[in-house]
């Protein structure tokens, strides 16, 4: 009798950069799997630094600075002390300050936050489910997940291009929090909690909670890392609404 012998079975084919970026939103399971085996992060962060950096220049060019500046000095308990010259100086001075940080927002701003991210969820995760991931996986994980901001960016770029510039609040160009239903005089501390409820955020945390269970599911469960993830989200969200209120 002869034996067949049983074919090796084929080597799977990792999924290209672009694949994940584009597997991120429709499979993102079979995605963070295979991120958290072979961990990149690099594309993704130049995305966010390009789509950074085109908004942060829009913002820049098209806010009128002076409008937004006057309304913050007006706003203040010191406007009354102030002389004329005074303001205009502190105007035209606070303007410039708000232009320049845009241009740099986006080249330095993505690469902080992406940093911190990876580091909080790493020692959370670590501490908290015992998932014993790396630091190259927490960062090629979370520079994933952050990729609606792919569409958050673009549709940024073009509320900026069409909207009166004398109309756009830039700490709230895109009507996805529950901010953009609050009447104007609501108190500050649930103006603080409805601009932390924005729709492209709690994508983002979502992708994350994916992501880390998908990186260890022996150790993570999906229940798990979602209670991770939208727990420290709280406690940020509480902080935030604490501090509106002191």
């Amino acid at each position: 009798m002869t034996t067949v012998p049983t074919p090796a079975p084929e080597a799977q084919v990792p999924v290209s950069h672009f694949g994940r970026i584009l597997g991120v939103f429709f499979g993102p399971t079979k995605t963070f799997e295979e991120i958290a085996k072979r961990p990149t992060w690099l594309l993704p962060l130049v995305i966010l630094m390009l789509l950074g950096t085109g908004v942060g220049f829009q913002l820049a060019h098209r806010v009128d600075w002076e409008q937004v500046i006057s309304q913050k000095i007006d706003a203040s308990p010191q406007a009354a002390q102030l002389s004329a010259a005074q303001r205009e100086q502190r105007i035209a001075l606070g303007a410039r300050i708000s232009r320049d940080f845009c241009y740099g927002a986006g080249v330095v701003g993505s690469p902080i936050m992406l940093l911190i991210f990876a580091a909080l969820y790493l020692g959370a995760f670590n501490l908290m489910a015992n998932a014993r991931l790396r630091f190259g996986q927490s960062i090629g994980i979370v520079a994933h997940a952050m990729m609606p901001s792919l569409i958050s960016s673009a549709l940024a770029m073009v509320v900026l291009a069409v909207k009166d510039p004398s109309s756009i609040d830039p700490n709230h160009i895109l009507a996805t929090d529950l901010y953009a239903i609050l009447p104007g005089d609501a108190p500050q501390w649930l103006q603080s909690l409805g601009s932390s409820i924005e729709l492209f955020f709690i994508w983002m945390l979502v992708l994350v909670s994916i992501g880390f269970a998908a990186a260890n599911p022996r150790k993570v469960t999906r229940g798990k890392a979602f209670g991770i993830v939208f727990g420290l989200w709280g406690i940020w969200v509480l902080g935030k609404v604490i501090w509106a209120l002191s």
